[in-house]
C-alpha cells in the first residue's frame, strides 16, 4: 500500500524535499515507516528523527491524516495515509 510522508519545518530542510511516497506492507507500523524514511533519506535525516536507541526523538511531532498522534500509540495505516513529520517550535 502507498503511504505519503510530508516534511515540515526543519525536517523538510534536512530531508531536502517536501514529500516522499512509500510502498509498505499492510501491517507496517507507524514507527517502522518513520525508521524507513530515516534510513532512506539524507545523512542527517535519521539522526534528526531517531535517537541512538532507535526511538523517535521527543522533539519530533507526528501527524497521521492531520491528527497529532503519540509516538507510542499503535496506529493502523491505511492505503493513502498521510503522515507529517515536523519539529517542536521553540524560541525566545
Amino acid at each position: 500500500m502507498k503511504v505519503n510522508v510530508h516534511f515540515d519545518s526543519q525536517v523538510r530542510r534536512i530531508a531536502g524535499c517536501r514529500t516522499v511516497s512509500l510502498d509498505v506492507d499492510q501491517d507496517t507500523s507507524l514507527i517502522e515507516v518513520i525508521k524507513r524514511v530515516g534510513n532512506s533519506g539524507t545523512v542527517g535525516l535519521r539522526s534528526t528523527l531517531m535517537d541512538e536507541d532507535d526511538s523517535v526523538r521527543p522533539s519530533i511531532l507526528i501527524f497521521l491524516n492531520n491528527e497529532l498522534v503519540a509516538k507510542e500509540q499503535q496506529c493502523v495505516l491505511h492505503e493513502g495515509a498521510e503522515l507529517t513529520l515536523t519539529t517542536l517550535i521553540s524560541g525566545g
